[in-house]
């Protein structure tokens, strides 16, 4: 059953119009809800699910516009409902007749299963994070303190979509002109101007806009630090850390903090003997080697060390054979035709580049996605995702719809696009993410996908996928000798990379476990000195850090790292296997699907991963293939 929405139809004015219709009767439907007793799942669970769909599905397309075709009207769309969404959402969460309900359901499929009853261990999961899910709401708090709340709830959200506006507005203000050529600091050319540009004055303009970014954020990180501290303390925790990981795979933050620890010591020698080997590239007179120079020193040792430049890669990376190469990556793993939607069977799309997709096993369709791959300066946000727009509902037979966004270059006037290899990475990784939406086996629509992954663990699947950005089966021609070039060098500069992402992970974490945050640029500087990141002076990286204050990696942006882990234990086992061997990559590639792909947040992350591996994760294969052991 399709699910599609009419993009043609939905306009500011048209969400605005509907909202309040739905808040309405989503609001009756929660109060039948409470108004039933019974402890059946179904009339509980599913019942509740039912009625809050819709109104979640319309509010997730206007978050969906606001990333994709931003505009005053949908920020103004957004400014007059996120506080009534907001509201809702508390609401529902608070509910004591919800959380009593709750708790009552979880004691009868706790009892029935004792007593030998056949009850799915995913319905006892969806209920006990429901009521894990109503704690962390504020379901306990009464009087002043779930007053105070609530306030703050809807000042994050305020200030979250206040911070990405201004990311946004930011990137989309700079333009540099020289010598006829005019320079911008979106994601699609900033970093292939910082890679290839000799005009070392162009790199440090550049360089410098991009650094310092919307500096009116800093009074909303001021805020938002304080709020979520205030909050945590509110629900009992000693900071925001501990509070985001109360849902999350790893144990601790000092488990974390462990990990970060582990590959600070390991990489930090690696990286000090990279930065000396990337100042043999400076031209003589330059000087030191400035923040400006890096990416552009790093491509030219690249090309020194290994005889091949990135111009020359892609020219053989065009963006219609790497996705075909993608898909028959799918097949051969997976068993799983990705077809194009064309023609007059192609539902409406918010803009003319996105295409659409159907996914089948067996000739059966089993999920679709949306692809918008080009950069919209101004009106798309920077970076690449995923996200579900409807996830598979078995009883009503709804197949999941997702998204996958990118930020590539328009194609040239042939119609082509060449693309860089860390764009071939990001389409191989936001594509594993979509597969684990698309690919579950899981009935329940609270456990299906990604929903209940841990968001430690949801990037598993993703950065699985890069793996195979060159295998030989994707059918993308590259001659022999270059790919052996392009192999000879996947882990240059490993070292340096894998600080920046520790350092990223510690600045987080440090911001949200301190007492107080005097100030959250200090914080900043004094971490990435120790990791090694040189910066401008006048650096304000905070202000533009979207991951963690106006998106889900909050006290959690450690999960790409503890992700990693798992994900390239996950690649060791077919490395153990043999990757010459198509019967056993397929073997192996079935067992993946059925078990991360598969179960999703049916089972806890670490749980799947040791169906699929056999044991818990170690991170031998992460330092292994990235040359760090």
């Amino acid at each position: 059953m399709a699910n599609y929405p009419d993009w043609s139809k939905f306009t500011p004015e048209s969400a605005a119009a509907e909202l309040p219709g739905l808040i309405d009767a989503a609001e009756a439907a929660v109060k039948a809800v409470e108004a039933d007793s019974s402890t059946d799942y179904e009339s509980f669970v599913w019942k509740l699910d039912d009625a809050t769909r819709e109104l979640w599905h319309v509010w997730g397309r206007v978050c969906h516009m606001l990333g994709v075709m931003n505009s005053d009207a949908w920020r103004k769309v957004e400014q007059d409902f996120q506080p009534k969404i907001v509201e809702f959402s508390l609401r529902v969460s608070q509910s004591p007749a919800i959380y009593a309900r709750s708790k009552a359901v979880y004691a009868a499929l706790e009892s029935a299963a004792k007593g030998g009853a056949a009850v799915p261990s995913v319905r006892l999961r969806i209920v006990e994070k429901m009521i894990q899910g109503a704690e962390l709401a504020g379901v306990g708090l009464e009087g002043e303190k779930k007053t105070r709340f609530n306030e703050i709830q809807a000042e994050l959200a305020k200030l979250g979509a206040d911070f990405a506006n201004a990311v946004i507005d930011a990137t989309a203000a700079f333009k540099y002109e020289k010598d006829g050529k005019t320079y911008t600091i979106d994601d699609a050319n900033y970093i292939e101007t910082m890679k290839h540009c000799a005009d070392r004055e162009v790199r440090e303009r550049l360089c410098r806009a991009r650094s310092t970014r919307a500096p009116e954020n800093a009074d909303r990180i001021a805020k938002l630090l304080k709020l979520r501290r205030e909050c945590a303390e509110l629900l009992g925790f000693s900071n925001y850390a501990d509070l985001s990981l109360a849902t999350k795979c790893a144990p601790s933050v000092a488990a974390v903090l462990k990990m970060i620890d582990d590959l600070d010591a390991a990489t930090v020698t690696i990286a000090k003997d990279e930065d000396v080997e990337l100042a043999t590239v400076q031209d003589a007179g330059a000087g030191e080697v400035q923040p400006w120079d890096i990416t552009y020193l790093s491509e030219k040792l690249r090309e020194k060390k290994y005889s091949y430049s990135e111009e020359e890669l892609k020219r053989h990376f065009e963006f219609a054979d790497v996705l075909k190469g993608l898909f028959k990556m799918a097949k051969f793993l997976f068993g799983v035709d990705v077809e194009e939607v064309v023609g007059e069977a192609k539902p409406s799309v918010w803009h003319p580049d996105v295409r659409f997709f159907a996914v089948k096993e067996e000739g059966r369709e089993i999920a679709h996605f949306y692809l918008d791959p080009y950069v919209r300066t101004g009106l798309k946000q920077g970076g690449a995702w995923m996200n579900e727009l409807c996830n598979r509902v078995e009883h009503l037979g709804l197949l999941p719809l997702s998204l996958i966004v990118l930020n590539y270059k328009l194609p040239d006037e042939n119609g082509k696009t060449y693309m860089p290899m860390r764009d071939v990475e990001t389409l191989f990784h936001e594509f594993g993410h979509a597969l684990q939406c698309m690919l579950t086996r899981v009935e329940e629509e609270d456990a299906a996908g990604i929903s209940l992954v841990e968001w430690d663990a949801v990037e598993v699947a993703s950065q699985f996928m890069e793996n195979w950005c060159l295998d030989d089966r994707t059918g993308i021609e590259l001659p022999a000798d270059l790919k052996a070039k392009v192999i000879a060098a996947k882990n240059f500069r490993a070292a340096s990379a894998c600080r920046r992402q520790l350092a990223l992970a510690k600045t987080d974490l440090s911001l949200h476990i301190a007492d107080e945050v005097a100030d959250a640029n200090a914080v900043k500087t004094e971490t990435f000195a120790h990791f090694g990141m040189p910066v401008v002076p006048e650096d304000i990286f905070l202000c533009g850090f979207t991951h963690i204050f106006s998106g889900g990696y909050s006290a959690g942006y450690y999960g790409y790292k503890w992700s990693e882990v798992m994900s390239a234990d996950c690649y060791g086992a077919f490395e153990e296997a043999g990757l010459a061997d198509d019967g056993a990559m397929q073997s192996l590639g079935m067992k993946y699907r059925e078990t991360v792909l598969g179960l999703g947040g049916s089972v806890n992350a670490l749980e799947v991963f040791r169906k699929f591996r056999g044991r818990a994760p170690e991170i031998d294969a992460l330092l292994r293939q990235q040359g760090l052991k």
